[in-house]
C-alpha cells in the first residue's frame, strides 16, 4: 500500500468513525461516542502528517499529535499554519483532554462520560477536521 493509499484509509476511517460518534450520540451512548469522536480527531491529524512527512508517529494523544503537525508545518515555512494548530490547542485545551481521557476511560476505568461531555467533543472535533481540511488545502494546492 502506498503512502498515499494510506492517507486515504485513514481519512475515510477518520469521516467514518465521526459520523458513528453521532449515530451513537444520537442513541444516548455517550462513552462510544466520546471514544468514536476521538478516533477521528486521531486519525484526521495522522492522516495530514503522514501526508507532509511520510509516517505517522505512535501516540494517540490529539495535543501531541498536533503539535508534530505544528512543527512540520514549520519546517515547511508554514509558520502561519502552525500558529493556526497552535492556537486551536490552546482554545480547546479542555476538550481535548477530555477527548485523550476517553481513550483509555470510556472503555477501561470507572468512568461515565455525559452528554455535554460528547456534545463539546464534537463540536470541537468538527472544528479540528475543517481547520484541517483547510490548512491542507493551503500547503498542497498554493
Amino acid at each position: 500500500m502506498s503512502s498515499i493509499d494510506y492517507v486515504e484509509l485513514l481519512r475515510r476511517r477518520s469521516k467514518t468513525y465521526y459520523e458513528y460518534s453521532q449515530e451513537a450520540f444520537e442513541r444516548g451512548d455517550y462513552d462510544i461516542a466520546i471514544f468514536m469522536v476521538g478516533q477521528a480527531a486521531q486519525l484526521c491529524v495522522k492522516s495530514v502528517i503522514l501526508r507532509i512527512l511520510g509516517y505517522t508517529p505512535r501516540t494517540h494523544r490529539v495535543r501531541e499529535l498536533l503539535a508534530v503537525l505544528a512543527e512540520a508545518l514549520s519546517s515547511l515555512n508554514k509558520s502561519s499554519l502552525a500558529s493556526r494548530i497552535k492556537g486551536f490547542v490552546e482554545e480547546n485545551r479542555e476538550a481535548l483532554r477530555l477527548i485523550e481521557e476517553a481513550y483509555t476511560g470510556s472503555r477501561y476505568l470507572y468512568k461515565v462520560y455525559e452528554r455535554e461531555d460528547v456534545e463539546k467533543s464534537l463540536r470541537v472535533v468538527e472544528k479540528l477536521l475543517n481547520l484541517l481540511e483547510a490548512i491542507e488545502h493551503e500547503v498542497f494546492t498554493t
